[in-house]
């Protein structure tokens, strides 16, 4: 054999080899990716949903199997009283699990038949107290106020307490024993509000509080306690409690649509509430204690804060801040367990499933107005966080969304 018959055959050969080897390498990276493949695959993972896709169904069929039959609801006991479906009845429940938000509207918000949409504005009532012991939080943590100091430390200039042992976390976590709203009050509800009994009317009445029993007391839910405790704050900060909380909660998490006083466009998104027996209610009025009742918002807001109050470090694009998600968990914190064996944080309840082990703390904080039912809970096991809004009084959505909660995947 020449020389060149042997070139010629070596490099056939090892273009042979090279081939072989090529293939191999293919071969092994087709069963690395079908492997890859499998192990997201829903069906190959079951419990894994793809975002915006299985998840948002799984989400959906929770929520219509919990929400659809309760609305259904023509009339029931709630509180001892009788309640009566609205004809106009509605609600917006806003879901955020893993980080990902969805949207369920029912009903309608108005007469005019305008749908419920994360954009519609309820009267969220007693929810606005998450943001007050927020706020209460911040200062503790910033040494501004002393939770277990006399609260007359902080009260506002020419107001003098009698009930000189009365502390800021008292206010806070209901151990004041204070009436839920001023004793003193108007009848009308109109004439409640903060133009007729005034800031000076509503810190006199305070000032006279006169405890019944040794503090702390045992439980009583307030409104009035947490509206002074807002004034406490405000003295100890130098700040009002409008600024501060526009300051250090709705600005930093995006939530323009959290206000007190509704602008003109803002009216136009508000839903129509209903009274118990299915009516028109009037629109709720701002009070002087408006720290424990005042807020108007949307489920696109409240998840935002349901968020954060979840921990996230990011809300709508925007980081927050460290101090903020201290703050939030402290006010969330449980404090001291109530007769229903749940227990009690800064206007928050930690919903203990009844005592059963396997359940996991459900955190909440229920609302009501004069023609509005809310709620804002969150489930931190699971990520996930609600708002439920509902536009007549007596809903009572609060039991709903722990349930929706435990029943998320």
């Amino acid at each position: 054999m020449n020389t060149v018959s042997t070139i010629y055959i070596h490099r056939s050969l090892a273009r042979s080899v090279l081939f072989l080897i090529s293939l191999l390498i293919v071969t092994v990276a087709v069963l690395v990716a079908a492997k890859v493949a499998a192990q997201q695959s829903p069906s190959a993972a079951g419990s894994q949903l793809q975002p915006n896709g299985g998840e948002e169904a799984a989400v959906k069929r929770v929520v219509d199997s919990i929400m659809q039959p309760y609305l259904a609801q023509g009339q029931r006991r709630a509180g001892g009283r009788l309640w009566r479906r609205s004809p106009s009845l509605g609600a917006i429940v806003a879901v955020s699990l893993n980080g990902h938000r969805y949207f369920f509207p029912y009903g309608k918000a108005t007469h005019a038949g305008a749908p419920f949409t994360g954009d519609t504005l309820v009267e969220i009532g007693s929810c606005t107290k998450t943001f007050t012991t927020t706020l209460f939080a911040l200062a503790i943590n910033r040494n501004q106020i002393v939770p277990d100091a006399s609260a007359q430390k902080y009260m506002p200039n020419g107001y003098t307490l009698r009930a000189q042992q009365l502390t800021p976390l008292q206010l806070a976590d209901f151990t004041s024993g204070m009436s839920d709203d001023p004793s003193n009050l108007p009848r009308g509800l109109e004439q409640r509000s903060i133009e007729h009994y005034t800031v000076n009317d509503f810190l006199t009445w305070a000032s006279n509080y006169e405890p019944r029993t040794q503090l702390p007391a045992p439980y009583r839910y307030s409104n009035a306690g947490i509206g002074l405790l807002s004034y406490l704050v405000a003295t100890a900060t130098g700040k009002t409690w409008e600024d501060q909380v526009n300051s250090e909660i709705f600005q930093p998490l995006s939530m323009p649509d959290t206000t007190l006083r509704p602008t003109p466009d803002q009216q136009k998104r508000l839903a129509q509430g209903h009274n118990r027996a299915g009516q028109d209610a009037p629109r709720w009025p701002i009070f002087a204690w408006y720290a424990a009742g005042g807020l108007r918002s949307t489920a696109q807001d409240m998840i935002s804060f349901g968020e954060a109050c979840l921990g996230h470090k990011e809300v709508n694009g925007k980081p927050v801040s460290t101090e903020l998600i201290a703050a939030m968990q402290l006010a969330q914190k449980p404090i001291y367990a109530i007769p229903n064996g749940n227990k009690q944080a800064m206007a928050w309840v930690n919903n203990m499933g009844r005592g059963n082990p396997n359940l996991h703390p459900v955190i909440v904080k229920n609302g009501g107005t004069s023609g509005f039912g809310t709620v804002i809970a969150i489930n931190p096991t699971k990520d996930a966080a609600i708002f439920i809004g509902m536009n007549q009084v007596g809903a009572q959505p609060a039991m709903k969304a722990v349930e929706i909660l435990r029943h998320l995947p």
